[in-house]
């Protein structure tokens, strides 16, 4: 054997060398791989919730009101529900505000991750020949299985001015899993939690500026009042003067029913 041939292979030294650099070179780029990530689907579900912002102010400039449960009715498929966040969509869907279903359901959202893995992804929102949300997006509950990212608010207080709300106080969506207590919840397989678990979510205004709450907690001011709260739907005008809310922000459930959250 010439003196001059090299190696055949790497020493064990030196192969347990290689292992560690790699070790110390995944744990510097995982975490940053990871941050570029959130920061990018924190862009895109802000774009989404902006643009259900705009859809919302533009169903205000159009009908001279906001949306109401009364309109969320009008679209069942069945369902007794009268708070179901699907239907709110297929509302600005009927009106040719938003058509499009990923504005709604987030891909990268855990829920629906787990629903495309045994359903094709509904592209249809409304069924303009039944006048019905339509049941591919509605899901087979049919009243709204589908899961969806977002809660939006309905307002329905006779006699206010509805151009009032367009204006950066005032809080239109908001990613799911908002809490009551001013949290987001935990992701969880039974009631879906919140997109980015309970590191916080995005809240959208009727202006169209999106923001970042790690928890709202008395970070915002009751309607007409200086005093604080730590729920959206108190932010809203003629919030729980009655036994049930004129105005509230309508959840994704999975079963057609309010999840109570915001509620």
């Amino acid at each position: 054997m010439s003196r001059f041939q090299s190696k055949a292979s790497l020493s064990l030294v030196e192969l347990a060398a290689i292992i560690s650099i790699i070790a110390v070179l995944m744990t510097i780029l995982f975490p940053a791989v990871g941050k570029i990530i959130d920061r990018f689907q924190r862009a895109r579900a802000a774009k989404n919730l902006k643009m259900i912002a705009f859809a919302h102010a533009n169903f205000i400039a159009d009908f001279g009101r906001a949306i109401r449960f009364s309109d969320l009715s009008a679209l069942k498929n069945g369902s007794t529900s009268h708070c179901d966040a699907n239907l709110f969509a297929a509302v600005l869907a009927k009106h040719g505000y938003i058509k499009d279903a990923s504005v709604w359901a987030w891909d990268f959202d855990h829920l629906v991750k787990n629903y495309g893995r045994s359903h094709p992804l509904p592209t249809k929102i409304y069924d303009a020949s039944t006048d019905r949300i339509a049941p591919e997006f509605a899901g087979p509950k049919t009243g709204g299985d589908f899961p969806l990212s977002v809660a939006c608010c309905v307002v329905q207080c006779p006699g206010f001015d509805y151009a009032q709300l367009l204006n950066p106080k005032f809080p239109c969506a908001c990613s799911r899993g908002l809490c009551g207590d001013g949290r987001w919840q935990k992701k969880s397989a039974s009631n879906g939690g919140g997109i980015w678990g309970d590191r916080g979510g995005l809240i959208a205004f009727f202006d169209g500026h999106v923001e970042w709450f790690g928890h709202i907690i008395n970070r915002f001011k009751k309607y007409n009042s200086t005093a604080t709260t730590s729920s959206l739907c108190e932010t809203l005008p003629n919030c729980h003067t009655e036994n049930l809310a004129d105005s509230c922000f309508v959840n994704w459930a999975g079963d057609g029913l309010s999840s109570g959250i915001h509620n």
